[in-house]
């Protein structure tokens, strides 16, 4: 990285973790969230926890598909589980998809990268990308 880029980065994330775990971390929560049937797990665990039964019924996907995309989201430290029996019950948290979206940002040299997050600021805001995939859709 160039030193004009760690500059953008707050100072006190370039001296606790250094400016490429800084951008690791945040695209590990990206790369999690960049399949459609994580973001339709995710969808499903920001109403409620949930089982895999669950997220099962409710997403219409297999087993050992649900599976494998909650130890993707679990590894990347979006969702927490905890055992109930015979049965895990998955927690989404959503802190840490905050959290990944201000690493991204301050990583790109953003001003204020929690202002950015705030869902008032962000959905006005993202109104021409949603345009343009419904425009590619029909």
């Amino acid at each position: 990285m160039s030193t004009k880029s760690a500059a953008a980065l707050p100072a006190a994330l370039r001296e606790a973790t250094g400016e490429r775990f800084v951008i690791e971390a945040a695209r590990r929560v990206h790369r999690a969230l960049g399949d459609t049937n994580r973001l339709d797990l995710v969808r499903r665990l920001a109403q409620s926890p949930a089982t895999v039964t669950e997220l099962i019924e409710s997403t219409d996907l297999s087993q050992p598909l649900v599976s494998w995309h909650l130890r993707r989201l679990r590894s990347a430290g979006l969702v927490t589980s905890e055992r109930a029996g015979r049965e895990s019950i998955y927690t989404l948290r959503t802190e840490t998809i905050a959290e990944g979206h201000a690493l991204m940002l301050a990583a790109l040299g953003v001003a204020n990268p929690a202002a950015w997050v705030a869902p008032e600021a962000a959905l006005p805001n993202a109104q021409p990308l949603v345009d343009a995939v419904r425009a590619e859709e029909e």
